[in-house]
């Protein structure tokens, strides 16, 4: 389920409104806008709407008794954990009242509350119901999150230098010498990545796309102190080697990422 389509967010203004004053006054410093042109605190309008859509999803496999301990829903009220807590370590819920239009979206959303406003909110949520609220969950397996540098990456280079949405994410001064070099360029980077991941395991950073694991890893083409590009890499069904998916851009890489925990990896923090 898309939060657009069962939650009304008011107006863009009015939603922008909200989200500034979440970063402005409840949350600790963090990036939150990707400056791409798709709108101010876009990573974190993408955060909320992809974290419901995760709720939504586990609830729906979820036993009856236990759905509302990911998405609360009652006579007056929908309510879900987001998964962010502001600067005092209170959680941070999304709350709604009943839509009064009744030929749109059923709730309407009304703002962002922590662990102790929530319980004054519109939304009238019982508090037994909020402690049980659940944040999203990425992974079973944490081995998933860590990149084995035992095993090979090989690149799907129909995809990453053959589709042309892709290969323009590749800086400009390395596309213009073709797509061959443009590939020989990009295998020493990917080379020089494992190196990194050696040294550090938390250079390959965890996302979560199309409901599984993959990793990013961070390709240096003009700058070897800062990256151009992240490498979506996973591991294939026997788990013996990973395939290079595509190239996102740095940006992407830290929205992608930001939806299972705030990254830490120095290289999307340049």
């Amino acid at each position: 389920m898309k939060l657009d389509d069962y939650i009304y967010r008011g107006s863009f203004s009015f939603y922008d409104k909200k989200l500034q004053a979440l970063v402005q006054n409840e949350l600790p410093p963090e990036k939150w806008d990707s400056n791409t042109g798709h709108g101010p605190y876009d990573i974190l309008r993408y955060y909320v709407s992809d974290t419901f859509e995760k709720l939504w999803d586990e609830r729906e496999e979820a036993p009856q008794e236990e759905r509302d301990r990911y998405i609360y829903e009652g006579a007056s009220g929908l309510c879900f954990n987001t998964g962010l807590q502001d600067v005092n370590w209170q959680n941070i819920y999304f709350c709604c009242i009943k839509n009064d239009k009744i030929d749109k979206q059923p709730w309407k959303f009304i703002g962002f509350y922590n662990s102790y406003n929530i319980y004054s909110a519109p939304c009238k949520v019982p508090a037994v119901a909020v402690e049980a609220l659940r944040r999203p969950n990425y992974f079973k397996d944490p081995s998933a999150l860590v990149f084995d540098v035992r095993l090979d990456i090989v690149p799907q280079w129909n995809h990453i230098i053959g589709d042309e949405e892709n290969f323009n994410r590749i800086p400009v001064s390395i596309r213009n010498m073709g797509r061959e070099l443009c590939r020989n360029i990009i295998e020493g980077a990917i080379r020089t990545a494992k190196k990194r991941i050696e040294a550090n395991y938390k250079t390959a950073v965890p996302q979560w796309y199309r409901n599984r694991i993959q990793l990013l890893v961070p390709l240096y083409l003009t700058n070897p102190n800062k990256p151009d590009l992240a490498l979506v890499v996973s591991k294939n069904e026997d788990g013996t080697q990973y395939f290079g998916h595509t190239c996102l851009t740095i940006d992407m890489a830290y929205s992608n990422a930001r939806l299972i925990t705030k990254p830490e990896s120095f290289w999307l923090l340049l």
